[in-house]
C-alpha cells in the first residue's frame, strides 16, 4: 500500500503540486513572520547591549508612571554626591532627547522613518570617533558614521539643527561609530552629540541631567557601590545595574517587535485556516475520483484499514513535503516582509536570518498537522467503499445528508454567533475579546460553510442564469455543473468566502473609520492651519521644537495659535494609568470643538484644573467643581478641580490638562501639534477674500518652514485630505495582506477545477465528439469557475458586512461613530471575483480543451 501510494503521487504530479501549494503558501507565511521578527529581534537585543555598556551603574529618577520619554530628569547637584561615594572611579552624566533633526546641506530635514532622531552629549564609552574631533564647544556637533554617509554630512560644514526647544547652526566637527570602535551598530536612528554643557542647555535641561552613569572602581563591588549609592541619592531615586538596563531595553524593543509579530501572525493562520479548506475538498474529490480504484484494491483483499491509512499517508506525504518547502521559502520571505513593511512606511533594520527551532516546530505543526487533520473524514469515508465499487461505474461515497448539514451547521453557526457577541458587548479584558471573537468567528465560518451546499443549488442556477443566455450552450453546461454538485461548488467557494468575508470585514470598519474621522474634522475644528511633524500623525514620539510654533505665532498672518501635547499613560487617576492631554485652556475651545457639555475652559485656571470626557466622569461620578487626586511622572500629586465635561473624545481623549500643568510635571518640552487661526478669517466671508487670505498666509509661513524642514503646516482642507491619505495607506496594509488568503482561495478553485476536469474526462470526451469546439469548451470551464468564485463572494462579502458592523458597534464611539457600507467597493469586489474566477480556470480549460476525444470516451 505504500509503494501505492507513493506511485500514485509521482502518476498525478499536477495534483499532488495543486494540494502542496496551498500548504505551502501557509507554511512560507508562518516561517516568514517569525524569522523576520526574530531576526529583529536578535538586532534590538545586541542594541540594548551595546546601550548598557561602559557603565557598572545607573542613577535616575524613580519612575512608576509614564514611558521612558516623560521620566524626570535628576539634578546636576546630585553628581558631587555620588562621586564622594567609595568605589565610584568615574561618573558619566547623561543628557539626551528625542526628536534632535538635522537639516542636511540642500536644507532637508533627516528623518528616518521609524527609527528615532536623538540628541545627546557625547559619551566615550559608547562613541567611538571614526573622523575629526570630539565636539568641545558650543557651536560643535559630532553625527553617526551611517547619518553622515547616507546625507552627505561634511566634516567643516555648519548645519542647522533642531531640539525639542529650539533651533542652532552647529559645526560638524566629528563622526563616530556606535556601540563599537570598527562597526556602526545601530538600527537606522540619526544620532547627534554634543558637549555636555551644550546639550544641556540645547535641551531645555540647564542644571539637569537625564540620568548618571557611574564606573566601579578600586576593590569595592559593584553591589556594595550600588547600596552606597542608593543610600546617598535618596529615594526618590534609584540604582540600577547595566543588567537592568539592557533587560528593560530588550523588553522595550520585544514589545514593538511583539506588535508585529501579532499582527502578521493573524494574517498568517488566516492563509492556513483558507488552506486547510483546500485541502479537505482536494482530498474529498480524489477519494470520490479513486472509488474505483480504491474498491478493486478492497475486492484483492485490501482492508478497509488499509484504504483508510493510504489516504492518510498521502495526507502526510503532501504535508512533508510541503513544510519542506515552505521552511525554505519562509526563509527568503522574511527579507521579503521585511522589504514590504519597508516600502509601506516602517523603517526595520536588516540582521542576521534566525531560524529557531521554535519556528520549524511551527511549521510542522501547520503543515503535517493542519493536512493529516484535513484529510481524516475522507480517509474515514475512504475506508466505506465495498469491492461492488469496483464493478459497479455509477458507485458514489455516501454524502452527508444535508438535513444533517442544516441541524450541525445551524448549531455551529448558532453557537459562534453567541461567541461573537460574548467578545463584542461581555467580555471586559482585551485577550477574552479577542479570543472570544476569534472563536466566534472560525465557528461561523465553519457554520456557513456547512449549510451553503442547502442553498448552493438554487443560487448557482441563479447566478448561471444570465450567463446561460448570454453564452447559449457552454453557459448552460457551466451552469449545469455549478449546480448539479452543490457539496462541490459550495466547498470550493468556501475559501473565497472566509478571505472575502475578512475583506468585507476590513472594508466596512476602514469605511466607518475614515467616516467617522472626516465627521470630526468637519464638524470639530474651527482652526484653519494644523502644524505637526513630518514624521507621522501614527508615531506617539513624534514632535518638533517649541521655537516652530513661537516663530509661527509671531507671524502678523497669524491670529494666535493652540499648542497640544499627548503622554500615553502619563498620570495616575484612582491607582490607574490614563493617557494624558494637554493645550492651552484660554484658547482651544475656539480651535475645536469637543462638545462641551458642562462647565469651561476659557477661564478655567490653568495650574488647577482639568477636562473630563462624560464616560469617565460618569463612571467616577464626577461633576464640573469636584476634585481629583492626579500622580504624574515625576512622582507629584497635584489636586485637580473638573472645570468642564465634553462629549467628543476623538478631539482630547479623556483626560485634558493645561499646559501649564504639563510643563510643570512633565519632562518632555517637545509639541504634539499645534493649530493657528488666520488673522481676520471667516467662513462667512466671499470665497474670493477667503482664498486671499490663504495664499497670504501660506506665503509668509514658507520661511518658517523652510527653517524647520521636520515641520509642515496644512490648512483645513490640506490636513483633511492628509489625514484621509495617511488612514487609506494604513488600510491599504490591511487589504494587502488579507489579499494572500484570497490568492489561496483561488488556487483552491483552480485545484478544484482541474480535478473535476478529470473526474468529467468522459462526459468532455463526449461533448467533443457531439460537436462542441475546444473554445465552447473552455468557455463552459470558465463560467463554472465564475458561478463558483461569485457564489463565495458574496457569500463571503455578505458575512463581512455582518461582522463589519457588529465590530464597529463595539468600538467605541470615540474612535468610530458612524456605521457606513460601501457599496461600490463591495460590487467592486464582487467583480473581481468574477475575474479572478476566470484566470484560476485558465488553466484547468486548457487542459480540457487538449483532451483526445477517443481517449475521453474510453477512459473509466
Amino acid at each position: 500500500m505504500f509503494r501505492l501510494t507513493v506511485k500514485n503521487f509521482l502518476d498525478k504530479k499536477i495534483r499532488f503540486a495543486l494540494t502542496t501549494l496551498a500548504v505551502v503558501a501557509g507554511v512560507t507565511m508562518i516561517v516568514a513572520v517569525f524569522t523576520m521578527t526574530d531576526s529583529l529581534r536578535a538586532s534590538f537585543d545586541g542594541l540594548a547591549s551595546d546601550i548598557a555598556e561602559g557603565t557598572d551603574l545607573t542613577v535616575r529618577t524613580v519612575q512608576t508612571i509614564g514611558s521612558d520619554l516623560d521620566r524626570a530628569a535628576v539634578p546636576q547637584e546630585l553628581a558631587e554626591t555620588i562621586s564622594a561615594i567609595d568605589g565610584v572611579a568615574e561618573i558619566d552624566p547623561g543628557v539626551g532627547s528625542f526628536n534632535t533633526v538635522i537639516t542636511d546641506g540642500n536644507g532637508d530635514a533627516i528623518l528616518p522613518s521609524g527609527p528615532p532622531t536623538i540628541g545627546t552629549n557625547w559619551s566615550k564609552s559608547q562613541y567611538f570617533l571614526t573622523a575629526g574631533d570630539i565636539p568641545e564647544a558650543s557651536d560643535e556637533f559630532a553625527v553617526d558614521a551611517t547619518t553622515a554617509e547616507v546625507n552627505d554630512l561634511r566634516i567643516g560644514n555648519r548645519y542647522p539643527i533642531t531640539s525639542e526647544v529650539e533651533q542652532r547652526e552647529f559645526k560638524l566637527v566629528g563622526i563616530f561609530n556606535f556601540g563599537a570602535p570598527d562597526e556602526h551598530r545601530s538600527l537606522g536612528q540619526t544620532m547627534a552629540s554634543f558637549e555636555l554643557d551644550t546639550a544641556q542647555d540645547f535641551f531645555g535641561l540647564t542644571g539637569l541631567y537625564s540620568e548618571i552613569g557611574v564606573r566601579v572602581g578600586g576593590t569595592e563591588s559593584v553591589e556594595k557601590v550600588q547600596a552606597a549609592t542608593a543610600a546617598a541619592v535618596g529615594p526618590k531615586y534609584e540604582v540600577v545595574t547595566s543588567e537592568v538596563i539592557e533587560d528593560e531595553t530588550q523588553s522595550n524593543f520585544a514589545s514593538i517587535i511583539n506588535v508585529f509579530n501579532t499582527i502578521l501572525l493573524v494574517f498568517a493562520f488566516i492563509i492556513v485556516f483558507v488552506a486547510a479548506f483546500i485541502i479537505n475538498n482536494t482530498f474529498q474529490i480524489v477519494v470520490a475520483q479513486r472509488i474505483r480504484e480504491l474498491g478493486l484494491l478492497r475486492a484483492v483483499g485490501a482492508t478497509g484499514k488499509q484504504i483508510s491509512r493510504s489516504v492518510r499517508l498521502e495526507a502526510l506525504i503532501v504535508g512533508v513535503f510541503s513544510t519542506i518547502v515552505g521552511i525554505g521559502l519562509g526563509v527568503v520571505g522574511g527579507s521579503g516582509l521585511r522589504w514590504m513593511l519597508n516600502t509601506t512606511g516602517f523603517t526595520l533594520p536588516s540582521g542576521p536570518i534566525q531560524l529557531q527551532p521554535r519556528t520549524v516546530i511551527w511549521a510542522a505543526v501547520i503543515g503535517i498537522g493542519i493536512t493529516f487533520a484535513a484529510s481524516l473524514i475522507p480517509a474515514r469515508r475512504a475506508r466505506t467503499i465495498s469491492p461492488v465499487a469496483a464493478i459497479n461505474t455509477d458507485q458514489r461515497l455516501a454524502a452527508t445528508s444535508l438535513r444533517r448539514r442544516l441541524i450541525g451547521g445551524g448549531i455551529m453557526t448558532g453557537v459562534g454567533a453567541v461567541s461573537l457577541a460574548n467578545g463584542l458587548f461581555v467580555a471586559s479584558s482585551t485577550r477574552a475579546t479577542l479570543t472570544s471573537m476569534g472563536i466566534g468567528a472560525v465557528l461561523v465560518f465553519i457554520g456557513v460553510n456547512t449549510l451553503s451546499p442547502s442553498f448552493a443549488r438554487p443560487i448557482a442556477h441563479l447566478l448561471g442564469r444570465p450567463i446561460a443566455k448570454l453564452f447559449g450552450t457552454p453557459g448552460r453546461l457551466a451552469q449545469g455543473n455549478a449546480a448539479r454538485s452543490p457539496r462541490r461548488t459550495a466547498s470550493t467557494a468556501g475559501a473565497l468566502m472566509i478571505g472575502l468575508a475578512l475583506v468585507g470585514m476590513a472594508v466596512v470598519v476602514g469605511s466607518s473609520l475614515t467616516k467617522s474621522f472626516l465627521q470630526t474634522l468637519d464638524n470639530a475644528v474651527e482652526a484653519d492651519y494644523f502644524v505637526q511633524s513630518r514624521v507621522g500623525n501614527f508615531n506617539p514620539s513624534a514632535g518638533f521644537s517649541q521655537e516652530a510654533a513661537t516663530r509661527i505665532e509671531e507671524l502678523p498672518e497669524i491670529g494666535d495659535i493652540v499648542r497640544y501635547r499627548f503622554s500615553e499613560d502619563g498620570m495616575w487617576i484612582n491607582g490607574k494609568a490614563e493617557d494624558l492631554f494637554s493645550s492651552d485652556f484660554a484658547k482651544v475651545t475656539d480651535h475645536l470643538n469637543a462638545q462641551i457639555i458642562a462647565g469651561g475652559l476659557r477661564d478655567a485656571d490653568p495650574a488647577t484644573s482639568i477636562a473630563v470626557h462624560s464616560d469617565p466622569a460618569r463612571d467616577l461620578d464626577l461633576a464640573v467643581g469636584d476634585t481629583l487626586e492626579v500622580t504624574f511622572p515625576d512622582n507629584e500629586t497635584e489636586t485637580l478641580s473638573v472645570a468642564a465635561i465634553f462629549d467628543d473624545a476623538s478631539i482630547f481623549g479623556n483626560w485634558m490638562v493645561d499646559n501649564v500643568v504639563w510643563e510643570e510635571h512633565i519632562n518632555s518640552r517637545q509639541l504634539g501639534f499645534v493649530t493657528a487661526t488666520i488673522a481676520g478669517f471667516s467662513d462667512d466671508l466671499p470665497e474670493p477674500e477667503q482664498e486671499q487670505l490663504l495664499a497670504a498666509t501660506a506665503t509668509a509661513l514658507e520661511p518658517v518652514l523652510e527653517s524647520f524642514p521636520s515641520v509642515k503646516a496644512e490648512n483645513r482642507v490640506e490636513f483633511r485630505q492628509g489625514q484621509q491619505d495617511q488612514l487609506n495607506s494604513f488600510l491599504a496594509v490591511i487589504q494587502v495582506l488579507l489579499a494572500l488568503s484570497l490568492v489561496i482561495a483561488l488556487i483552491g478553485i483552480a485545484n478544484t477545477l482541474a480535478l473535476s476536469v478529470f473526474e468529467r474526462t468522459r462526459e468532455i470526451g463526449l461533448l467533443r465528439a457531439v460537436g462542441m469546439t475546444r473554445r465552447q469548451l473552455r468557455r463552459a470551464v470558465r463560467w463554472e469557475a465564475v458561478i463558483i468564485a461569485v457564489f463565495g463572494a458574496i457569500l463571503g462579502l455578505a458575512l463581512g458586512v455582518i461582522f463589519g458592523v457588529a465590530a464597529v458597534v463595539a468600538i467605541p464611539d470615540s474612535i468610530i461613530s458612524s456605521i457606513s457600507i460601501p457599496i461600490g467597493v463591495l460590487l467592486v469586489y464582487v467583480v473581481l471575483a468574477a475575474v479572478a474566477g476566470i484566470l484560476a480556470s485558465l488553466f484547468p480549460a486548457w487542459r480540457a480543451s487538449r483532451m483526445n476525444v477517443l481517449e475521453a470516451i474510453y477512459h473509466e
